[in-house]
């Protein structure tokens, strides 16, 4: 059995009646499965991401709060596969009495993800949990204080979280449901599908279009901490832009700082003063490029200068170029001012 593991961040979770033992629900009776909720969830997020041409503001809220409730549902109904207790919060409080009831503080999205990867062994890609993680924290910056994010990058990790929860609820949920509720949660799945397809052809013909200005530039191309997209290219004079959602950083070093806290760079030690242009905009070992994206580099983001021989000053701890012959271990201020 399934109960449904909660629709939001450390919320309690309601149970049906018919989950709870007791009588048929009556014909007003509002009655979502756990795994019928997410996909009817899923549902929603493309009707307002394919309403119109342009899906307006209102669309990308709606679509945000309902792909969040989607990823929440399913990803916490398959934990519960593996153990009921995996839902809590803190499964070394957990209690049958209390997941009866659905009294109690469920885990975050991340939480799940961690479980899912360490404990029930399913496979959850890096860029589909960065994709998750990010739609977490849109939708509380909605459902707490507002928020403000650029509508190609919110098409674009949609598309990206919908892609995955597809396959993620083919292959992991639906083997576990009973024929009737298989067959209607496969069917739902297919009209996802195709909106679904609709969208990504969108950003593919986007992205093509955009392939020949990006072809020369791709040792100084990283993947765009908002859409997604290996279309962010630093070094470009003016603002810092990326050229597939056009989300815009009036500073070098308020791009690199979102970059870092997208992609879990250590942000103490790899963020430096530049050895070229001076600006405190390089990332040290930390930058993947288009150009070799299983590689950590370091890049600067204000003049997109690559370093592959730095070193650490041992009096400063800034990093500058090192000398093969006589090097003193410090940079060129430091050597000047001893």
């Amino acid at each position: 059995m399934i109960v449904n593991p909660g629709a939001g961040e450390g919320d309690s979770v309601p149970r049906s009646n018919v989950e709870a033992g007791l009588a048929e629900p009556l014909a007003h009776e509002v009655n979502f499965p756990p795994v019928q909720n997410g996909v009817d969830y899923l549902l929603s997020v493309v009707d307002h991401l394919t309403a119109e041409e342009q899906p307006r503001p209102r669309d990308l809220k709606y679509a945000v709060l309902h792909l969040q409730g989607a990823a929440e549902v399913l990803l916490k109904a398959r934990l519960q596969l593996e153990h009921w207790s995996l839902v809590f919060k803190d499964p070394g409080q957990a209690t049958r009495t209390r997941f009866e009831a659905g009294d109690f503080e469920s885990c975050t999205t991340a939480g799940a993800v961690a479980r899912l990867k360490d404990i029930a062994d399913v496979d959850v890609g890096d860029r589909a949990a960065k994709s998750l993680a990010i739609l977490s924290r849109w939708r509380n910056a909605l459902q707490h204080y507002g928020l403000r994010a650029n509508a190609r990058a919110v098409d674009t990790r949609a598309a990206q979280v919908l892609d995955f929860l597809i396959a993620f609820v083919h292959e992991q949920l639906l083997p576990a449901l009973p024929d009737g509720e298989s067959a209607t949660v496969a069917s739902e799945l297919v009209r996802v599908g195709d909106n679904v397809r609709t969208i990504k052809s969108f950003i593919e013909t986007r992205l093509k279009r955009l392939a020949d200005e990006l072809k020369d530039c791709k040792d100084r191309t990283l993947e765009c901490c908002f859409c997604g997209e290996a279309t962010l290219v630093v070094g470009d004079t003016g603002p810092l832009s990326c050229r597939f959602c056009h989300t815009t950083w009036a500073n070098p070093n308020h791009a690199l700082t979102d970059y870092v806290e997208a992609y879990d760079v250590n942000f103490d030690s790899n963020f430096q003063t530049c050895p070229n242009c001076t600006e405190y905009a390089l990332l040290v070992d930390g930058a993947r490029v288009v150009q070799a994206p299983e590689e950590r580099r370091s890049l600067c983001f204000s003049c997109g200068s690559a370093f592959d021989d730095l070193a650490e000053c041992i009096d400063c701890l800034n990093t500058y170029i090192s000398i093969t012959d006589g090097d003193l271990g410090l940079c060129g201020v430091c050597v000047q001012a001893s």
